[in-house]
């Protein structure tokens, strides 16, 4: 009987195309909890948490005969990132749009020690459901510190063009976020 405990993570899906249950147990035990606490910090729920990464589990079996994954841990945590961006937008959570202005609100607190990645994290997963084209483009200009003209050139798009996606972007945000423009601040001053 094979010792998936000691198998590698490329090795573990491999050995799921082939059915074997556990191999399917050590995926399990191996990234449960580490994949319920990243849910948990995005939703502050710890039931839909639970729900969400055992829906990305059970899906991994389901299509273990057709799954190519290269890299299984960076493949859950995008899993679990849809998964709680598509249990936002279905739930459309009051609740959660509250938790993220109040930790947004928190770095402005001077005795407060707030992680920089939970605000990028956050950030991210309202960018996620932006459309292709202004995701890309914002992307660009505020993590990658590209100028509007070095987006434009590309992506093969007129300046305008681009200045336009961005201003349409950050309205978009704002009326989600009231701290968006110090928080955009912040990041672009944040090494990376």
């Amino acid at each position: 009987m094979p010792n998936f405990h000691t198998y590698t993570d490329q090795e573990l899906v491999e050995s799921l195309k082939f059915s074997e249950e556990g191999a399917f147990t050590e995926i399990y035990n191996r990234y449960w909890e580490k994949l319920y606490k990243s849910a948990y910090n995005k939703l502050n729920d710890s039931e839909d948490a639970k729900e969400i990464v055992n829906d990305v589990l059970l899906d991994i079996w389901k299509r273990r005969t057709d799954l190519s994954i290269a890299f299984l841990a960076a493949y859950l945590e995008k899993a679990i990132r849809f998964r709680v961006i598509n249990h936002i937008n279905r739930k459309k959570s009051t609740a959660l749009l509250d938790s993220f202005e109040a930790v947004l609100q928190s770095p402005f607190k001077a005795d407060n020690q707030v992680n920089m990645n939970e605000f990028v994290n956050l950030l991210e997963a309202w960018i996620a459901v932006l459309p292709e084209k202004q995701r890309r483009i914002f992307v660009k200009y505020y993590f990658d510190n590209l100028s509007a003209q070095e987006i434009a050139i590309d992506m093969n798009l007129s300046r305008k063009t681009v200045q336009n996606n961005l201003s349409i972007t950050v309205q978009y945000l704002k009326t989600r976020l009231k701290h968006l423009p110090i928080l955009l601040i912040m990041l672009s001053h944040t090494p990376r």
